[in-house]
């Protein structure tokens, strides 16, 4: 197994831009459904949409149609995020193992496991409104999924973090019916605005 030194920012640091993650970017989700099935457009850099218009996949509306908002504060909290990369054109197709591993559907299966995981925890609490922790469980439960990918030296308060981070803006993003984030990954900051 490969290892990774946690004070590296970057994962993706010396690979040429077009393989990194943007340092700093913004991501709009606009509203599309209707009361009975509510979805959502995602648009990245604000004219740029990102994947297929998304449905909670639910029989109930629990919003799950916003759960890209995991993966944008993952990849700018803990500098990772394969469901990211693969959505933004960002796997590092230049190094064969990094992008087969790293960036492969492994890792995408792993992320998209993990936010369903933490999603089932936070829908118990309220979306996490009020709570200043993650269960131990689902936190030993990350690190146990994660041991074989570069994310494996993020530590437990700071998938926290950034499972909390989400989350805030998570329930913006219901409240208002969508929304403009701006992602700052050099200086860990997600900031949420009402569209206009």
């Amino acid at each position: 197994m490969v290892q990774y030194d946690n004070s590296i920012k970057f994962f993706d640091q010396d690979f040429k831009s077009e393989e990194q993650l943007p340092r700093c970017f913004t991501i709009t989700f606009e509203e599309v459904g209707n009361e009975k099935e509510g979805k959502v457009r995602v648009f990245f850099n604000e004219d740029q949409q990102l994947g297929d218009i998304i449905n909670d996949n639910s029989y109930e509306n629990d919003f799950y149609r916003y759960h890209d908002i995991f993966h944008y504060s993952f990849a700018t909290i803990l500098g990772w995020s394969p469901c990211a990369r693969a959505m933004m054109k960002r796997k590092r197709k230049s190094d064969q193992l990094i992008d087969k591993i790293e960036d492969g559907a492994r890792a995408t299966i792993t992320e998209e496991a993990l936010s369903m995981i933490i999603f089932n925890e936070a829908k118990r609490k309220n979306y996490f409104e009020n709570a200043s922790s993650v269960s131990r469980t689902t936190l030993r439960i990350i690190k146990e999924m994660t041991e074989n990918f570069e994310v494996n030296v993020r530590t437990s308060k700071e998938w926290e973090s950034a499972i909390l981070k989400a989350y805030e803006v998570f329930r913006c993003l219901i409240k208002n019916g969508g929304g403009t984030v701006r992602f700052d990954s050099t200086r860990k900051e997600i900031t949420y605005s009402t569209l206009i």
